[in-house]
């Protein structure tokens, strides 16, 4: 239940089981660095640190425009994701333990906060849980852009997903 005064929260969830042990998902989904290899549209523009570690910063630009114009910040339907490591948990498939990321969003276009949940299923599986609660920073309501914002990220988040788990089968 929401309280008083607040916004309900609108979060799009997407899982996808892929074909390797929880440590080497979580390498990939929680260094930002690699996002652009499998994240459909997506460019790194500014650095992430040196892997993943709690407070690293980034600027991903996003949408049908940012890998043809990595000068271009926001032209061609091009978004600009700017974003803060604020919690890092490893996996242990030994331990039956799941790695968590949480990414705050820090505005301009975008706020709020997106992660990945690295569910161990075996030695040779996981299941990772990309999961956003996104809306568009500016005049209107967050009630009004989270809804909207939601449905173009279910999709983005699909395809993406499905290219993780193929470059992860690749690995094998």
């Amino acid at each position: 239940m929401t309280a008083p005064g607040t916004t309900a929260a609108h979060r799009v969830e997407v899982a996808r089981v892929v074909p390797v042990e929880a440590s080497v998902a979580f390498a990939w989904v929680a260094d930002l660095r690699t996002h652009p290899r499998w994240m459909v549209a997506t460019r790194l523009q500014s650095p992430a640190g040196h892997g993943p570690e709690l407070g690293d910063r980034c600027t991903m630009a996003s949408g049908p425009g940012a890998r043809r114009d990595p000068g271009s910040t926001l032209g061609r339907l091009v978004i600009v994701d700017r974003m803060v490591v604020e919690r890092l948990e490893r996996p242990s498939t030994a331990a039956a333990r799941v790695g968590r990321t949480r990414l705050r969003k820090l505005g301009r276009v975008l706020l709020g906060e997106a992660g990945f949940d690295v569910v161990p299923m075996d030695a040779g599986r996981c299941r990772v849980v990309w999961w956003e609660e996104a809306w568009l920073a500016g005049p209107l309501p967050r009630a009004v852009t989270a809804p909207l914002v939601g449905l173009a990220l279910r999709g983005f988040m699909h395809l993406s997903l499905g290219r993780l788990a193929r470059a992860l089968d690749r690995r094998r």
